[in-house]
């Protein structure tokens, strides 16, 4: 967003940039395993003018939303060690607003389980990001 300042923080899986108290940024939760496809959903995600915060696995992730911050949107990995996708999706805060879209190499077809457990999207990995500003549109984010 031009024009608008950023504070960066110096945490680690956490919110990697804040706007001005006065700009509405939509918030977004990437959670991945992989560092490399994190760090450029996140990358993608602040061009586009998104606040991307980041969580490496499940259990931070859900931390993340037990504190109370709030997310428009959940870009998260299906397939990680520890808690999968799933199963986060089956631990979220009750009465939880965030979107949630799955990330997977996997085909469309076999993420079928995890697209029926709610009003869930998928995107596959390595999407660009002409494709993932596409999907946020879609989301009316």
């Amino acid at each position: 967003m031009p024009g608008v300042r950023r504070e960066v923080l110096p945490v680690s899986g956490g919110c990697l940039a804040r706007l001005d108290a006065d700009e509405c940024a939509k918030r977004v939760l990437v959670v991945d395993d992989d560092a490399d496809w994190r760090e450029f959903l996140r990358l993608s995600l602040e061009d586009l003018g998104y606040e991307a915060c980041e969580a490496a696995d499940g259990l931070e992730a859900l931390e993340s939303l037990r504190r109370g911050e709030r997310f428009e949107v959940m870009l998260l990995d299906l397939n990680m060690p520890g808690m999968s996708g799933l199963e986060v999706v089956e631990h979220l805060p009750r009465g939880s607003q965030t979107r949630v879209v799955f990330l997977t190499s996997a085909a469309a077809q076999d993420v079928g389980q995890a697209l029926m457990s709610g009003p869930h999207y998928y995107l596959p990995k390595g999407a660009s990001r002409d494709q993932l500003s596409l999907l946020l549109q879609s989301l009316g984010e």
